[in-house]
């Protein structure tokens, strides 16, 4: 019989698997950087403004993204053949303590390091392929934030900082690592209006700095995700969860600007999301997204299935 989570349980945060995928537009002369986003689209589900009580979470997140389009600015497809696969095992751990800053009730602690698995293809012209396939560690992401609990309402504010610490090669189509830093400003929060509903979001603003191997800094970009849940019992919840990512300023490269739109990435998904608690408050999750209204940037469909587990 599966027994309901405590009513003070609460899974960590979820600021997930940073899937730091290179994509290359290679009909263009704008470098290995084009269509790249730091955070990963559809991250977020149910429970995300909540914070569990003190102690150490573990999370182990397998997610699996395809795409044989790649959009350009306008959101036509790109007329050269295009195949792109991405598998990421990512370990995530998570230190909640006790706080007591400006009203907080608690401050959680995260490390997250991702393995990838990159595989792309494409046809810039009639009988010349190119192809790329590499594994490996992806780049460290370390976050700290502040959680408050205001009556139905739960809200967590949160900064992260992602190190260039992934493998990067400059003349390859895709990297497991970005080779940049970027720092992240995050503002989350769910709200629960009936004892079987929830609204959960995320929204944060990602600000890249200059990779230094190729004098490309990627624009300021916004992301959004969100999620509308129904609990058909108490250790269950389903329902559509979405996500919408702009840049909002230019790429540049040597301090010019790439292309005459700035090469700003625009993509949004929607999908399903199952949650739901095992005994002794392991959380299993599974989620499916597929992309639409996309500007440079790969459209596909993406899978999450992943555990988190109290260790302590």
């Amino acid at each position: 019989m599966t027994i309901p989570p405590s009513p003070n349980f609460r899974p960590p945060r979820a600021i997930v698997a940073v899937l730091a995928v290179i994509i290359s537009a290679a009909t263009s002369a704008h470098g290995t950087e084009n269509g790249t986003l730091a955070f990963p689209n559809g991250g977020e589900d149910f429970l995300v403004g909540a914070m569990p009580p003190p102690g150490v979470y573990g999370t182990l997140y397998a997610t699996h993204y395809s795409a044989d389009r790649l959009d350009d600015g306008a959101g036509a497809p790109q007329a050269a053949p295009f195949d792109f696969t991405a598998t990421a095992i990512t370990a995530r751990l998570d230190w909640v303590k006790p706080a007591n800053v400006l009203g907080a009730d608690r401050w959680g602690t995260l490390f997250i390091l991702p393995a990838l698995d990159l595989e792309m293809s494409l046809t810039p012209a009639p009988g010349v392929t190119l192809r790329d396939h590499v594994r490996g560690l992806g780049d460290f992401t370390i976050g700290n934030g502040l959680h408050w609990t205001l009556g139905k309402f739960e809200m967590i504010n949160a900064v992260d900082v992602m190190l260039p610490t992934g493998a990067y090669d400059a003349t390859a189509l895709v990297n497991p690592g970005l080779h940049r830093w970027v720092a992240r400003l995050t503002h989350i929060g769910t709200w629960f209006p009936t004892a079987d509903t929830e609204f959960s979001y995320r929204f944060n603003w990602d600000h890249s700095f200059r990779n230094t191997a190729t004098d490309y800094r990627s624009g300021q970009t916004l992301y959004l995700n969100w999620a509308a849940g129904w609990k058909p019992r108490p250790s269950t919840t389903l329902g559509l969860t979405g996500f919408f990512a702009r840049q909002i300023t230019d790429d540049t490269q040597a301090g010019m600007r790439v292309g005459p739109d700035g090469h700003r990435v625009r993509v949004a998904g929607l999908g399903f999301c199952v949650k739901h608690f095992l005994p002794n408050h392991v959380m299993l999750t599974a989620k499916f997204y597929r992309d639409f209204a996309v500007r440079h940037h790969p459209r596909g469909d993406q899978f999450w299935f992943y555990v988190a587990v109290p260790l302590r």
